[in-house]
């Protein structure tokens, strides 16, 4: 056997020429000695077995053996399958305790570990909750945050909450950033990527797992360290200075009135130069993802559809003044 544990002596099932000819011999009931060319073959395969009376090899049943081969290979592989889900729950173990070497942060391996510490926090939560939505909420998830959200509000919990400016179109989230600016909540949209999060009273944040792109939503981390809270906290109102304010209308307008932003006009600029979103989203030091994003929001912004219009909009617009 070599050292993955393999017979040397042939190449897995693959018969030689010589074990293929002594195999038509054995079934043709010819008894082997067992010293003919290719016979140790067919003896490792359990082809040829010895007759201690006629001190000869003779073939098996052919269909038996394969029978027995596949219950081995079965048990082979049952075996491998154990030993990997061993090896699995192993690892699991020191990702979670990797996990939990910094107090204050605790790994949330499932949406339901997630939203039960989350609707924990939600109940005791007396300041204010700031929340940043990257991604299209449900119509039925809205209902869910407005039965829950606008009692919060009259108990005078604040809530400051962040949305892509494509949520514009979208009818749910209109209705609910119409409803909830109603009863004193602030709504912002915001173009582009930002990162995704929920903060409550400065005591706990929730984030996704962004270790791997896009970040998975079905687990997150529970961050109560105060010193990564901060953190968090500052990320969430950085995006926050750059969002447009929003209770529920389709129109956007940043900068003290205008529909472009410095990052859009610099990509606008860009655009006029002939340069392609890849060489756009290098020069600026942003994802691809980011710029489209953005040319999308400019489409809705300024009410058309193409790279000829927008184009167009912006060789005729007053905004190329500014800085």
């Amino acid at each position: 056997m070599d050292e993955t544990g393999s017979s040397s002596a042939y190449d897995g099932w693959n018969l030689s020429s010589d074990a293929r000819a002594l195999t038509r011999r054995a079934l043709n009931g010819h008894l082997l000695k067992g010293d003919e060319p290719g016979a140790q073959e067919l003896i490792e395969r359990g082809v040829l077995v010895y007759e201690p009376w006629n001190q000869r090899y003779t073939v098996v049943s052919l269909w038996q053996l394969q029978r027995r081969v596949h219950a081995e290979q079965r048990a082979r592989v049952s075996d491998l399958l154990h030993e990997q889900a061993t090896a699995d729950r192993f690892f699991e173990d020191m990702t979670r305790i990797e996990m939990e070497q910094v107090p204050g942060v605790r790994y949330a391996e499932n949406f339901a570990e997630a939203q039960s510490a989350l609707q924990a926090a939600l109940a005791e939560a007396t300041t204010v909750i700031r929340t940043a939505h990257p991604i299209t909420r449900t119509a039925e998830s809205l209902k869910v945050s407005l039965s829950l959200d606008i009692p919060r509000l009259k108990q005078g919990i604040g809530l400051k909450t962040l949305y892509p400016d494509s949520a514009r179109s979208r009818a749910p989230e209109q209705n609910y950033a119409k409803t909830v600016s109603e009863h004193g909540a602030e709504v912002r949209t915001l173009a582009g990527e930002f990162i995704r999060c929920i903060i409550i009273d400065d005591a706990l944040a929730v984030i996704s797992d962004y270790r791997t792109l896009p970040a998975d939503r079905s687990t997150a981390w529970l961050v109560t360290h105060p010193g990564i809270l901060a953190f968090v906290t500052q990320v969430f109102e950085s995006q926050w200075a750059l969002a447009a304010p929003w209770t529920g209308d389709r129109a956007r307008s940043v900068d003290n009135g205008t529909i472009t932003t410095a990052r859009t006009r610099e990509i606008l600029r860009r655009f006029s130069r002939d340069q392609t979103i890849r060489q756009i989203a290098s020069g600026m030091g942003l994802s691809v993802a980011t710029i489209n994003a953005e040319i999308a929001s400019l489409y809705e912004q300024t009410g058309t559809g193409s790279h000829f219009a927008l184009g167009a909009w912006w060789a005729r617009s007053e905004e190329q003044k500014l800085v």
